[in-house]
């Protein structure tokens, strides 16, 4: 099988909290200038890849071994890059934290053993110096190939960096590949309770980036790191077949995609996958626009932060009774999390006011103060469901701190690991609505399209594929 070069590599640390995102974007605004980038977020994140799309222009995706089995990864890392292209993947956790806290699986070295991605791996050096090289030699060890090529000194003084990067290379044969002098809190990224602020929202991002990429520049070695990129193995020139689902009359299906500040969690893929299969997408603004726009076949309500504007979204009146006018007719929907609290009856905002939302589900949800079920599940049908007929499995991920008293139970949601079990979501034979999110690569949206596709016609039978 033919293959292509796409060079790449890993930025990894070793746990959360070690400046990756910020990292990250230095590294991307630094190689853009001679170098067409593309870039990827490994696990089920939302916000650093709007980081990294902000900085370096192009789209981020996200690799994920939990969704995507080893070909899959192969053929998404392929599909999005290519030899004229720099890949820049950042790691999730710590390395080598995966599944339930207690295995790799899933985890940034999972990625880069599946994608034969070189890594480098970002060392904390503060409260420290040569004791750092011990904490990367057991990185190095821990497992036989851990695919780790470089390591960059974060917080380190400049004046330490030549006696380490001499130890590193003499004594554990790793290439030391620059340092990052301890920061000033101006360089800190400010969170919420889902993570990080969106880049939209903080003043100056591009200016302060830039700042930040000119502050790391004397101590990074980037002859280094493309060095380390280039060693990347060949990847198979292959691309995932999917369905194409169209109109009896041959047109597209048109899928109407909420996106603006209080939707805005997607995974590139899910809206590039629905492309793929033939899929029109609209996008429209629940808090700013009257209402869907009038030729959806099909509606997508995706995550993000409506407990931020309640009273935005409430307001928009219009806008709720198109939602509940089109959902009782019918239309094929699909409601992720914060598209599903937009469904219920209403919604307490960050202040625990409660607005009037769509009405289309039952109760309200409200700050439970914590991230509610976190994690990684499979998701199994109690009964047939746009999603698919009853048993079908979907591999699903939660993260919320809104919650509700009352969350469906057309699906069964267990844990990877361990024992637990929950009920959960809304199903019919024209919805999906619940807390878990959806990764198209890990289920493929064939029935949400073909009911799309057929919503004009009348008919409920066959589906029209090419």
């Amino acid at each position: 099988m033919e293959k292509v070069q796409f060079p790449r590599f890993m930025v990894a640390a070793e746990k959360s909290g070690q400046g990756k995102t910020l990292i990250t974007c230095a590294l991307l605004e630094l190689l853009k200038e001679q170098h067409r980038v593309s870039a990827f977020k490994c696990g089920p994140d939302y916000i650093d890849p709007m980081f990294h799309r902000r900085v370096a222009g192009v789209p981020s995706y996200n690799l994920d071994s939990f969704f995507s089995s080893r070909e899959e990864l192969i053929q998404l890392l392929g599909l999005h890059g290519g030899p004229d292209r720099l890949g820049v993947i950042e790691g999730v956790m710590g390395y080598y934290d995966g599944l339930g806290g207690s295995t790799d699986r899933a985890s940034s070295y999972e990625v880069a053993e599946r994608t034969h991605t070189p890594v480098i791996l970002v060392a904390d050096a503060q409260g420290r110096s040569f004791s750092t090289l011990a904490a990367v030699r057991g990185f190095l060890s821990f497992r036989p190939d851990s695919h780790i090529k470089g390591v960059l000194f974060n917080r380190l003084s400049p004046m330490l960096y030549p006696a380490l990067k001499r130890a590193a290379e003499e004594e554990l044969g790793i290439r030391a590949v620059g340092f990052v002098p301890p920061l000033g809190e101006e360089f800190q990224l400010k969170s919420r309770h889902l993570g990080l602020l969106r880049p939209e929202e903080i003043p100056g991002f591009r200016e302060e980036i830039h700042r930040l990429a000119e502050t790391l520049r004397p101590g990074i070695d980037l002859e280094a790191i493309l060095s380390i990129a280039k060693e990347a193995e060949p990847l198979p020139a292959r691309r995932r077949s999917l369905p194409q689902i169209q109109k009896k009359n041959g047109e597209k299906p048109v899928i109407a995609v909420a996106m603006d500040e209080a939707f805005c969690f997607y995974y590139q893929d899910n809206l590039e996958t629905l492309e793929a299969m033939n899929a029109e997408l609209r996008f429209f603004s629940p808090i700013h626009d009257e209402k869907v726009p009038g030729e959806a076949d099909g509606l997508y309500l995706g995550g993000g932060y409506p407990e931020l504007y309640g009273k935005e979204l409430s307001e928009n009146a219009s806008m709720r009774a198109s939602v509940r006018e089109l959902l009782a007719q019918g239309i094929p929907c699909i409601a992720e999390c914060g598209g599903y609290l937009y469904l219920k009856q209403e919604l307490a905002d960050a202040d625990g006011i409660s607005w009037p939302m769509c009405g289309v589900l039952p109760e309200g949800s409200r700050d439970s103060g914590r991230l509610s079920r976190f994690g990684y599940g499979i998701m199994t049908a109690m009964g047939d469901s746009v999603l698919g007929p009853v048993g079908t499995s979907v591999p699903a991920h939660e993260f919320h701190h809104w919650d509700s008293p009352e969350n469906g139970d057309c699906f069964s949601f267990k844990k990877p690991v361990g024992t637990r079990e929950w009920s959960c979501g809304y199903g019919t034979e024209s919805l999906y609505a619940g807390f878990p999110h959806l990764y198209f690569y890990g289920h493929e949206p064939v029935r949400f399209l073909e009911l799309a596709a057929r919503r004009r016609d009348g008919e409920c039978g066959r589906s029209h594929r090419t």
